[in-house]
């Protein structure tokens, strides 16, 4: 299998919260952290925004959150300290959370063949201390945060590594992952959660967890 995914990509790229770390709904619990205050019904509310939402950046999902679903004038001071109060909870839960089964191995077997990336929406040194705290940043060319968005750093890799887009494959389980690949005329290969479900349209080709990954770029 390696050598056939050598000759059929140049590259692929990686979410990570979902499709390399089982980190969704540690971080949708730490949202509802944020609203404990504010009782159940707002905490669900919040778990269920963060579950249908998936990669967005987290300033943007509160902010969009306290705007559109519970009717508030944004506050930014108070954006400020929610978004520093989540990030001080999560990174080390996230550092020390199981990966999503096959990604050790796949990273392992394929690093360097072909070329892989990460793109995430969190923000950016997180995310690279993140990877390093997990052992992960050598198996990758590079690793991106937010910002730009995931459409933008996907589009800066592409020119800047020379790849061509219909040899490239996003790996994600958010509708900003589809919309990032769509919109460059990426391959797309989206990870269900642990329910079976995912948020992309019918005939999106699907895996469950990243052992099966090898078998679905072989049918792109």
């Amino acid at each position: 299998m390696d050598g056939r995914l050598q000759e059929r990509w140049d590259a692929i790229i990686f979410d990570f919260d979902g499709v390399l770390c089982d980190s969704n709904d540690l971080k949708g619990e730490t949202f509802a952290t944020l609203y404990a205050h504010e009782g159940p019904e707002v905490q669900d509310a919040i778990r269920a925004y963060h579950r249908d939402n998936g990669g967005m950046p987290r300033r943007e999902k509160l902010a969009r959150f306290e705007r559109d679903v519970l009717g508030r004038a944004l506050d930014e001071d108070r954006l400020d300290r929610m978004v520093a109060g989540f990030a001080a909870a999560v990174e080390e839960a996230v550092i020390a959370c199981a990966e999503i089964p096959g990604a050790t191995d796949f990273l392992a077997t394929h690093a360097g063949r072909p070329a892989l990336f990460i793109i995430s929406a969190t923000p950016h040194e997180e995310m690279l201390r993140i990877a390093e705290r997990r052992g992960m940043t050598d198996r990758f060319v590079s690793v991106h945060g937010s910002p730009p968005s995931k459409a933008e750093t996907a589009a800066m890799l592409i020119a800047r590594h020379g790849l061509r887009p219909g040899r490239v494959a996003f790996v994600g389980d958010a509708v900003q992952d589809y919309a990032a690949a769509t919109a460059l005329n990426l391959h797309f290969v989206g990870v269900r959660d642990a329910d079976g479900r995912h948020p992309f349209p019918d005939g999106t080709l699907t895996i469950a967890d990243l052992r099966e990954l090898p078998a679905a770029l072989a049918t792109l």
